[in-house]
């Protein structure tokens, strides 16, 4: 098994350059079953904690998705009923008798 672990280099740290990266090995065979049955539990624990941070995050963007899904088809049919309404009122005023291409009415 190889490990690593970050030794100080300065007594005040400050920044990631205030340390240096060590790695040994270790062999199986020389680790305790307790001890190797705790590292996989906490290994287990630290890959399941990823993954449910990462599904949780997949959740929330398919929400996300979901809700600017909605948002837009209330606001293609609120855009549609406004189409609607102009083309009602411009039916409204060609049947009262306004001649769209009578300039003479227009400026009156």
């Amino acid at each position: 098994m190889q490990m690593s672990f970050m030794k100080p280099t300065v007594q005040q740290l400050r920044t990631s350059a205030d340390f240096k990266k060590i790695n040994f090995e270790v062999l199986a065979r020389d680790i305790q079953p307790v001890d190797l049955i705790e590292f996989h539990k906490q290994a287990g624990e630290m890959n399941y904690s990823a993954l449910t941070g990462k599904a949780m995050a997949a959740h929330q963007l398919q929400n996300s998705l979901n809700n600017i899904s909605a948002q837009y088809q209330l606001e293609n049919a609120s855009s549609q009923a406004k189409d609607t309404i102009i083309k009602s009122f411009e039916d409204l005023v060609i049947e009262l008798g306004h001649d769209p291409k009578d300039i003479k009415a227009i400026e009156n």
